[in-house]
């Protein structure tokens, strides 16, 4: 093996214990969910768990949307930080959680129970949010508007409330 052929082995490791990139078939844009500029799809969810399903055109926050997967490992360190955040901000932050083109719901509700997740979480197997990679965090204003959308491992709660702070206006 040659040492270029090595490094390209490295860095594909590297990229793939980062973060949870999906696979370029997954990947692809699903022309089914309409987004408005500036707002989430409109597109409803069903509840992982039975509850009520989630219309994600008529979202308004303030609200912490985060989109991940129980085959992703940075999506089962950071599942603890929301459900703290989701504690401490009830009744003034909502919280919702999407479980992204996961074909392994019983895993997925097994993280949530380990996680302490009591928030909604919606179920995207079609991938309608058009996720490239995972996770992805994404922040709703009152008025229903995506005022931040980005790919980003939660690594601490001051993250989160930091990000919430400066792009909602709320927490601390």
């Amino acid at each position: 093996m040659t040492r270029r052929s090595v490094a390209a082995l490295l860095l594909t490791a590297a990229v793939l214990v980062s973060g949870c990139s999906l696979t370029p078939e997954e990947s692809t844009p699903q022309p089914t969910a309409k987004a408005t500029a500036g707002r989430l799809p409109d597109v409803t969810l069903p509840s992982i768990d039975g509850g009520p399903s989630v219309d994600l055109g008529e979202l308004r926050g303030p609200a912490v949307v985060n989109v991940w997967a129980s085959f992703c490992e940075p999506c089962k360190r950071e599942l603890p930080i929301y459900a703290a955040f989701a504690k401490r901000h009830a009744g003034e932050i909502d919280v919702l959680g999407i479980d992204f083109q996961d074909q392994l719901k019983d895993k997925a509700r097994a993280m949530m129970r380990t996680a302490g997740v009591e928030y909604p979480v919606a179920y995207d197997f079609d991938g309608e949010l058009r996720a490239f990679a995972l996770p992805k965090l994404i922040l709703v204003d009152e008025a229903g508007k995506v005022v931040y959308d980005q790919y980003v491992e939660i690594k601490s709660a001051a993250q989160l409330e930091d990000l919430v702070a400066e792009h909602l206006g709320a927490a601390s």
